[in-house]
């Protein structure tokens, strides 16, 4: 357990040093964007159970349904457009609102060419939604209380930041992130 924490320890230090060797100058010239953003509206992930999907939202993160849509059927350009298999259909999609105002919308997919074979998160295209907790500590044992799998042991980088892992019953993986209390 030891060398495990070591080991978290020694790979987060070494995302914070890749970090920090490509981060820009302090007085670099800012460029104009392209876009203006203002915020997250929402994380989009494609489920193979809504039902389970939305009950998971609701249960573990307090979320509600903020929409509920079945589309019908989709034209062939749209599933062209957005790289869809064309035997693909979307069968309902579901925008939820976590208590922040976070949308996350969960999308169910059928069609004889849909892949049920997760990527690696190594692997282009594989992702991961980030949420912010304000005691990661005791988010972490509520999670594994309630039998969902960690990944790692809550990891606290240099400047306070803690994070760590966990899979959605259909394997996705969520980081549930926050800043380490200090005393006053």
């Amino acid at each position: 357990m030891r060398t495990q924490r070591i080991a978290l320890t020694l790979f987060a230090s070494s995302l914070l040093l890749g970090a920090a060797s490509v981060s820009t100058p302090a007085f670099s010239a800012e460029p104009t964007p392209l876009v203006t953003v203002a915020g997250v509206d929402h994380a989009g992930i494609n489920v193979p159970d809504l039902a389970k999907a939305i009950a998971f939202f609701q249960t573990t993160f307090g979320a509600r349904v903020e929409s509920d849509i079945t589309p019908g059927a989709i034209p062939d350009a749209w599933k062209t457009a957005f790289n869809w298999h064309q035997s693909s259909d979307l069968k309902r999609f579901v925008m939820m609102r976590l208590p922040d105002g976070t949308g996350v919308e969960l999308f169910q997919y059928s069609g004889a060419q849909i892949g049920h074979e997760r990527p690696h998160q190594d692997d282009d295209a594989a992702t991961h939604i980030a949420l912010k907790t304000h005691d990661v500590s005791a988010s972490f044992k509520a999670v594994q209380k309630a039998g969902l799998k960690t990944l790692n042991e809550p990891v606290t980088n240099a400047d306070g930041t803690q994070w760590f892992y966990l899979l959605t019953p259909w394997g996705s993986q969520i980081e549930l992130v926050g800043k380490v209390k200090t005393a006053h």
